[in-house]
């Protein structure tokens, strides 16, 4: 199986893409206090920044070189969102409710598999619009052939035009609870018929075992190995869901295939104490000496690290993706951003798909995990400032996505992902002359603001429309796919579904004695 991807930068039609200036009222070049350009222009070449300076003196370099005039915009790096499953729909549209993580996971094996095209598509869409340059897909599968679907998203991330890193996922263990050692007990204490229900539904995950996934990485890699937008990363579902023995071939493999990893980790607290019964002298510490961490490894969520936890993130460089909406809404609490910072970690953001205020606005979920990390003690650690929070969006999720020194920031000879953002409404009436156009975009702006997006070149959003993509025929093939993976459970299903969700509840509640507010 074999693919073909897009060849980078082209223009609509397929050819290469010309020269343009863009002219806006001022550049943010990166988020020090000389990154602010006013008045400057940007030329963009064969994909990359050529020049950026006086803007009479690059037209003059360049006579009759396109012009795009962005009066009243802030032209600054394209944002990255560093975890997110390609699902474009939300899960509340889908009919799934917020509730705790493992209920949640529990409650697909009702689920039909979804073309997922559409719906990777309909994400791309809304990342475009709302300023997100690049991403990162972490483990997903929609319940069908992984290989297939895989290929589908890669091709469907190529053909938006979008910047993606896309994981590879793994899981052997802990399919329906965790720690694994506890599920034979757990599925004895179901009744047959769910039991049988499990069975019939329960699928390999994946692409199988290590090495059946190291086969697929290397048949991925023949096809989007030197794709100039596409990444792939390992990303294990998480270190309760695999085995040292299949992280190590994992291991063993990405050091010869050059990538890395990209996991989930401590998202939960059923999953901090599965973890202290697994690995009691420290999960980071027993990835670490499996040679999962390096400077080029992230871990998402990371909500319930440890101090030893973070002693090692902070020795091994390794990069968090901070969640701060989905961990809110899947009773998750909030991780410890302030603390991370303070300890040296270096941390990027992203949506994972369940944004507080449901979409892929990133400018509205960096504003959440400031807020967030604002601590109640006069001795607490200090939150993000601006210039951390536009770090977490742009250079922190440039490494996240192994794209680092490509990306992330607004310097001649980077590639040219960037995006113009209105200031007419971040300013509104009156904005005080000691205000920082930085702090005021952190604090104010959001995805109705951006009237471009730029990805190596080649403009795909501009002024409220979708350019790399049929939007109307993109939501309706998405309608499409949902209503036709809906499938009404007969009674008796529902009932061994609810059996299965009280039996996991016991057991998490059990795992996780003494919280506070216990009686």
């Amino acid at each position: 199986m074999s693919d073909r991807p897009t060849k980078s930068p082209t223009d609509d039609h397929g050819g290469a893409l010309q020269p343009v200036v863009l002219l806006p009222e001022a550049v943010l070049v990166n988020g020090g206090s000389d990154g602010l350009l006013s008045g400057a222009a940007i030329r963009v070449d064969a994909g990359r920044i050529a020049e950026l300076g006086d803007p009479a003196h690059v037209l003059e370099a360049c006579p009759g070189v396109a012009v795009l005039r962005l009066a009243g915009c802030l032209v600054m790096p394209g944002l990255v969102n560093a975890h997110q499953h390609g699902r474009g729909l939300t899960a509340l549209q889908q009919g799934t409710r917020d509730d705790f993580l493992e209920l949640v996971i529990a409650a697909r094996i009702t689920d039909k598999a979804q073309d997922c095209a559409p719906l990777v598509g309909l994400a791309c869409a809304e990342m475009l619009r709302s300023g997100v340059t690049c991403t990162v897909q972490a483990n997903m599968t929609f319940g069908g052939e992984y290989e297939s679907e895989i290929r589908a998203m890669l091709r469907t991330y190529d053909q938006a035009g979008i910047r993606a890193t896309v994981c590879v996922g793994a899981q052997d263990r802990g399919d329906i609870v965790y720690p694994h050692e506890d599920q034979p007990a757990f599925l004895a204490s179901l009744s047959h018929e769910t039991r049988r229900l499990l069975r019939a539904r329960r699928q390999r995950p994946y692409a199988g075992d290590g090495p059946a996934t190291v086969a697929l990485m290397d048949r991925l890699l023949a096809d989007y190995g030197n794709h100039p937008r596409i990444k792939l990363l390992y990303g294990p579902a998480g270190p309760q869901w695999l085995s040292d023995e299949f992280f190590k071939c994992l291991v063993d493999a990405a050091g010869k295939q050059g990538v890395a990893f990209h996991l989930h980790c401590l998202e939960t607290r059923a999953q901090r104490a599965a973890l202290d019964r697994i690995y009691p002298q420290g999960v980071l510490r027993h990835l670490d000496g499996l040679g999962v961490l390096s400077p080029r490894s992230s871990l998402a969520h990371c909500v319930y690290m440890s101090s030893e936890d973070m002693d090692v993130a902070k020795e091994r460089e390794i990069t968090i993706v901070h969640n701060p909406g989905s961990n809110l809404r899947l009773h998750n609490g909030v991780a410890p951003v302030a603390r991370f910072m303070q300890k040296g970690i270096r941390v990027a953001i992203g949506t994972d798909n369940r944004a507080l205020e449901e979409g892929e606005d990133l400018l509205k979920e960096i504003r959440l995990a400031q807020a967030l990390a604002r601590s109640s003690e006069w001795h607490g650690p200090a939150p993000p400032s601006a210039t951390d929070l536009l770090a977490m969006a742009t250079v922190n999720g440039a490494r996240a996505a192994s794209v680092e020194g490509e990306v992330g920031t607004l310097e001649v000879g980077m590639k040219a992902d960037l995006i113009a953002i209105s200031l007419d409404r971040v300013r509104g009436p009156y904005l005080h002359r000691d205000v920082p156009v930085l702090e005021a975009v952190m604090a104010r702006a959001d995805g109705r603001d951006v009237r471009l997006t730029m990805v190596e070149g080649r403009v795909l959003f501009r002024d409220g429309t979708v350019l790399s993509i049929d939007d109307a025929g993109l939501r309706e093939r998405t309608r499409r796919s949902a209503e036709q993976s809906r499938r009404k459970l007969a009674a008796g299903e529902r009932r061994l579904a609810q059996e299965l969700r009280h039996r996991l509840t016991e057991h998490y509640r059990k795992m996780t004695p003494g919280e506070p507010g216990d009686t």
